[in-house]
């Protein structure tokens, strides 16, 4: 059972690795130990920031991913992915360097809405400024509307949620503050007409629930993580 290797290219950001990873163990629906898949993880903290390098402030990330999908590629990997979306701006850079199905959490996005949620036509994402920046989920999601917070709700809502140093998800906090801000930015949206949020990094993964939201709440990311533990 769960015979095939899962490789996690991981470490932007560690708790989101550690996250999804968890995730994974608890949808596996297993019995016992043996049941679970065989995991390689590379957490990395070490791969410059994505949003930054996107911007021209930085340096890229694709060496360092180039050296974890290598060394699973020596591993005989199967499958994996990358619980960082803003890392997928340079998913092309890489793909064709990995010999195991390399997933892209935006073409599973894309694949949900069309088969769960065909009637959303307008989608509001929190993501970084940098996934923000490129449109890239304007380009891989079909047949709907992509709209994004305000330049005033993305500076002091959804970034400071994700990196402000004293209440920031990357700092740790999963409680409070950062969630507020998410959910203000979130009824931001849905008040300009989005039937269905998307969490577009994967620390807003980590703390907005369906709960918070009045519409339908997506994590592209959990998605990609059934789409590969799937029989």
């Amino acid at each position: 059972m769960n015979d095939k290797k899962i490789g996690i290219i991981g470490g932007m950001g560690p708790e989101a690795t550690a996250y999804y990873y968890t995730q994974m163990i608890k949808l596996t629906g297993a019995h016992k130990d043996q049941d679970h898949f065989r995991v390689y993880i590379d957490s990395n903290a070490k791969v410059p920031d994505r949003t930054a390098a996107i911007l021209g402030k930085g340096p890229s990330p694709v060496p360092y991913i180039l050296e974890s999908i290598a060394w699973m590629n020596r591993e005989s990997i199967d499958e994996a992915f990358i619980p960082c979306f803003t890392s997928h701006y340079f998913f092309q850079e890489y793909v064709d360097h990995a010999e195991f199905t390399l997933h892209n959490a935006f073409t599973v996005c894309n694949t949900y809405l069309r088969e769960h949620l065909p009637e959303v036509k307008k989608v509001g994402v929190l993501a970084t400024t940098g996934t923000r920046s490129t449109r890239i989920f304007d380009r891989y999601l079909n047949d709907v509307e992509v709209i994004y917070p305000s330049v005033e709700d993305q500076e002091n809502k959804v970034m400071k949620a994700i990196y402000d140093p004293e209440i920031g998800i990357k700092g740790g906090r999963s409680e409070g503050e950062c969630i507020d801000l998410l959910i203000e930015a979130a009824n931001g949206l849905i008040a300009q007409g989005a039937t269905c949020i998307i969490a577009g990094c994967t620390e807003i993964g980590l703390v907005l629930r369906p709960h918070h939201c009045a519409v339908p709440l997506i994590d592209p990311m959990l998605l990609t993580v059934l789409e590969i533990i799937k029989p």
